[in-house]
């Protein structure tokens, strides 16, 4: 059951970094020298995907303390 929390912190950190500071995810991208996120589409659509992943990451982090 850890696992769904840890998941949720991961997916709230890349939410925000989508909407926040897209930037560091192509300087990430650049040092792990593979394509981690960096399709175009998620960066021109990273506003809406970075909301989706941060309420995803509220509830699977919501789902861990409930239960």
């Amino acid at each position: 059951m850890l696992y769904i929390l840890i998941i949720g912190i991961i997916s709230a950190i890349f939410g925000l970094l989508l909407i926040f500071s897209p930037k560091t995810i192509l300087n990430i991208e650049r040092q792990a020298n593979r394509v981690i996120i960096t399709d175009p589409f998620f960066i021109k659509y990273r506003h809406p995907l970075g909301s989706l992943l941060i309420v995803g990451a509220i509830y699977m982090i919501y789902v861990y303390i409930a239960f």
